[in-house]
């Protein structure tokens, strides 16, 4: 099977604003210089913090992309495309008060659809002009994000029909071979996300509109509630990315789009910004399994987000707050990173892909990366989150041992590089270890990010290889196979 390499095809961030802070930009240079994405997606490119659009006398739109072209300039000399979430409403332009996140991004229909045409087309002339139009051709432009759920959208379904509607012909108005997207539906408890996605089929299948690629977000979460009526997060079942992403592929496949790209814009454990899990070991086999159940069925599933600088709630508090990101906010790189980092070593030609491992043919050998996925305690899953604390995070996972028993046939020399990923290597459990400070001194920080690296070894091999390892909870091993020169 050829790999597609959708798993690296797109990674995210917060928001734009973000996007301008050296720490920021230091972290994504280092994404991209030991994994590798091609494309990347975050939220508030009209927020005012960007001080794209504003209005003189008598409303007259002004705009202004001294920022965003900071941004875009970055972005592109790191070797990153953009997808241009377009979003959210600037102040002027917003018809009510609903707003969203710490920063307060305007959630709401444009109160004047012709301006809001005039900001996306006055957007994207600009991007053509400085960046060329064989470039801003590669990006994606994605109208909106999550318009599904209340917090994302005070508008209705109509309305969000009628902003893609305005956004897509006011890109196309700029040139008709520009990639348009949407609906960018979350999918925590599949509650709509799919009756979405097929209504805005039919809408723009009725409509004769455009639609290059649809985007989703499969967080595989659900929001029961307790005995108070309160809501809480549970979690589906581990099998529930994938059912998603064949829904989601089922659905395009059988509409009058079925050649459309399909980018899935976010994707986690959990859509929660404060969720002590994905600071844990778990998420690197989390991460290994899903992805190993997935090639071929879209074109991208990127992860959220590669940092922890990050602010919807405010920044985190705690040095492991439970942030997205695959690097916390001082620059420590948690079990999440290393996940990506091995998935980027894979090569060309996958040969084998299940739910344990993913053994690939490279250039000069082969990769093999073997892992444990240990998934929750059914109290867990079904919301009862006590038995999860700042610095115990393992009682609410059924753990178990994982043997395996591996032959690979070769000829001639060879070396292998074994790399092993598990607690004792993990961020989360050397911060503990040192105290669980949540001040850590410049010291503590070096020796966190010097000693949460992967286990290494090497070996020569001068026939067949075979492995025969057992692994611990949540550990995960990697195994470069080269021939020797």
């Amino acid at each position: 099977m050829k790999n597609n390499r959708y798993y690296t095809r797109c990674i995210t961030a917060g928001r734009a604003g973000e996007g301008l802070r050296a720490d920021w930009q230091e972290q994504l240079k280092t994404v991209q210089s030991e994994i590798g994405f091609e494309y990347i997606r975050f939220h508030g490119i009209f927020h005012d913090d960007m001080a794209v659009y504003d209005e003189g006398e008598n409303g007259r739109p002004i705009f202004f992309f001294g920022y965003f072209d900071k941004l875009l300039d970055f972005i592109l000399d790191v070797g990153l495309k953009p997808i241009l979430e377009l979003g959210f409403m600037p102040e002027k332009l917003a018809s009510n008060d609903g707003t969203v996140f710490w920063w307060r991004g305007h959630t709401c229909p444009p109160k004047n659809y012709e301006k809001w045409s005039l900001l996306v087309s006055e957007t994207v002339k600009h991007s053509v002009a400085r960046y060329g139009l064989d470039e801003v051709r590669t990006w994606f432009f994605e109208v909106w994000n999550e318009p599904n759920l209340d917090s994302f959208w005070h508008g209705t379904q109509a309305e969000y029909f009628e902003l893609y509607r305005s956004s897509v012909k006011a890109v196309k108005s700029v040139d008709p071979e520009l990639k348009v997207g949407g609906p960018s539906t979350s999918g925590a408890d599949f509650r709509d996300d799919l009756n979405h996605l097929k209504a805005f089929i039919g809408f723009c299948s009725e409509n004769k509109l455009p639609v290059d690629f649809f985007s989703a977000h499969p967080y595989p979460t659900y929001w029961p509630l307790d005995t108070n009526g309160n809501e809480k997060m549970g979690y589906m079942a581990e099998t529930s990315t994938i059912e998603h992403l064949d829904n989601i592929r089922k659905i395009v496949d059988s509409s009058v789009y079925s050649e459309a790209q399909i980018h899935l814009t976010e994707w986690n454990s959990s859509p929660g910004p404060r969720d002590l899990i994905h600071d844990t070991p778990f998420m690197a086999p989390f991460i290994l399994y899903n992805i190993s159940q997935n090639f071929g069925k879209v074109d991208s599933l990127a992860f959220w987000t590669f940092t922890d600088i990050f602010e919807e709630n405010g920044p985190g508090k705690s040095e492991f707050h439970g942030g997205f990101g695959l690097i916390n906010h001082s620059g420590i790189k948690k079990p999440s990173y290393y996940a990506y980092r091995f998935l980027s070593q894979l090569g060309d030609e996958i040969l084998e892909a299940d739910s344990r491992k993913i053994i690939s043919r490279t250039d000069d050998g082969y990769t093999v990366i073997l892992w444990n996925f240990c998934y929750y305690r059914d109290e867990f899953a079904q919301g009862d989150r006590s038995a999860l604390t700042l610095t115990d995070r393992d009682r609410v996972f059924k753990e178990k041992d994982e043997f395996f028993a591996l032959n690979i046939p070769l000829e001639g020399e060879y070396s292998a590089e074994i790399y092993m990923l598990n607690k004792e290597t993990s961020a989360l459990h050397n911060w503990i270890k040192m105290g669980a400070s949540e001040s850590p001194s410049r010291e503590q920080i070096r020796l966190l990010k010097e000693q949460s690296v992967p286990e290494f070894s090497t070996c020569k091999i001068s026939s067949d290889y075979s492995v025969k390892i057992t692994l611990k909870p949540f550990e995960v091993c990697m195994i470069k196979i080269k021939k020797s020169q």
